[in-house]
């Protein structure tokens, strides 16, 4: 592996560590701060897992890599 090559998996893996840690914070926050019912929070938070695996599936697919939540989905 080149220099360029490990520069970019490494900018593209911190990218995602922070983006996960991001929506691990938020998803705590709203818990904490939302005035919501507890079946309309459990409703937010399975769409909001939802576009962040699509986010993660659409960030991998870009960077050529496999589908790194294929274990975590559920039909």
């Amino acid at each position: 592996m080149n220099e360029e090559s490990h520069e970019r998996s490494t900018d593209a893996n911190e990218f995602l560590t922070g983006f996960l840690t991001g929506a691990l914070v938020g998803g705590a926050l709203a818990i904490f701060l939302t005035p919501q019912s507890g079946e309309d929070l459990r409703h937010m938070f399975r769409a909001g897992w939802r576009r962040t695996t699509n986010r993660a599936r659409d960030l991998a697919g870009d960077l050529g890599g496999a589908d790194p939540l294929a274990s975590l989905d559920q039909s």
